[in-house]
């Protein structure tokens, strides 16, 4: 019991914060090798390796040195620039690292901390469960990540993230206590129905495309993971953090527009008129919120459950 009782105290340690930070930068640097090198190319239709070849600067091609690939601490010694040819680097591989890490430490603290004592008395509250649903979240809060970049980036969700994704989760949800075996299999078939459905009426309707296949499928691998319940949260959840983003995009992009133009200076009616079309009908990608509400809905569903408990019927 007293090696019991001194793992317990090391998992609940400020220490084990920070390792579990360190390790989401790790797999942040590797979730940037994803986002970078996966999405087609012109050059590279299907995309590229993530193996090899190693980290490279993308200006000169020189060979990213063992200690400069280092997560975080790197970019800010280098300032975020290669020690060979000094080509500036995006601030966006700081960025998934550091989100990567907090989510990771964020997962620590509600799977090991919290212990999910407040789904139920069904679930175990061994230390090897609490390990287990860690690492669950991580691989969950990972594959977010990777996916919501790449399309902030192209505007794709890939096939070769979701379809994957979609039985790996669905199996690792079997590791949780609260989840059964339908729970997943109606969460798949529910998240990419409810897209299939929205985006094929939206077409009939307007004869122009709104949401993609490809939200469908990352609602699919949210469903294999947390069910019908956390697709239905997703949904609707990033629907209001996009419908806020997008206002906010609208508000910004007139105000821009409106900058420097004097008395008498306006554009033509007509003119004012073609670029509020515009921005109405400006792409955003709705991956980045579905991901968003998902993760919040992965670390807030103990006290879901707990708080409205008659309102999500188990």
């Amino acid at each position: 019991m007293q090696g019991a009782d001194a793992l317990e105290t090391l998992a609940t340690s400020p220490w084990a914060y920070v390792a579990a930070f360190v390790l989401g930068t790790l797999w942040g640097s590797f979730a940037n090798v994803c986002i970078y090198r996966w999405p087609p190319t012109d050059e590279h239709p299907k995309g590229r390796s993530v193996v090899a070849p190693g980290s490279h600067c993308f200006a000169c091609g020189a060979a990213v040195r063992w200690y400069d690939n280092v997560p975080l601490l790197s970019y800010l010694w280098l300032r975020g620039r290669c020690r060979d040819c000094g080509a500036g680097f995006s601030a966006r591989y700081l960025m998934v690292e550091a989100l990567t890490g907090l989510l990771f430490a964020l997962a620590w603290y509600v799977a090991v901390v919290l212990g999910g004592q407040m789904l139920g008395p069904e679930v175990g509250e061994a230390l090897g469960d609490r390990m287990i649903r860690f690492g669950v979240m991580a691989a969950f809060s990972f594959t977010m990540v990777v996916i919501t970049f790449i399309d902030l980036d192209h505007q794709l969700i890939l096939d070769r993230m979701t379809y994957p994704a979609i039985p790996v989760f669905y199996g690792l949800g079997l590791l949780l206590p609260e989840r059964s075996w339908m729970d997943g299999l109606i969460g798949a078939a529910v998240g990419y129905g409810l897209i299939r459905l929205i985006s094929d009426g939206y077409f009939y309707l307007t004869k122009r495309e709104g949401l993609g296949y490809g939200d469908g499928k990352l609602l699919a691998v949210v469903g294999a993971l947390l069910g019908w319940r956390g697709v239905l949260f997703s949904l609707f959840g990033g629907s209001l953090i996009g419908s806020v983003i997008g206002v906010g995009v609208v508000i910004v992009a007139r105000a821009r527009d409106g900058k420097g133009e004097g008395e008498g200076s306006g554009p033509e009616p007509e003119e004012t008129g073609e670029k509020d079309v515009a921005l109405r009908h400006t792409a955003l990608p709705f991956g980045p919120f579905l991901a968003a509400a998902a993760l919040a809905y992965l670390f807030a569903e103990p006290y879901l459950w707990a708080v409205f408990p008659l309102a999500l019927p188990r």
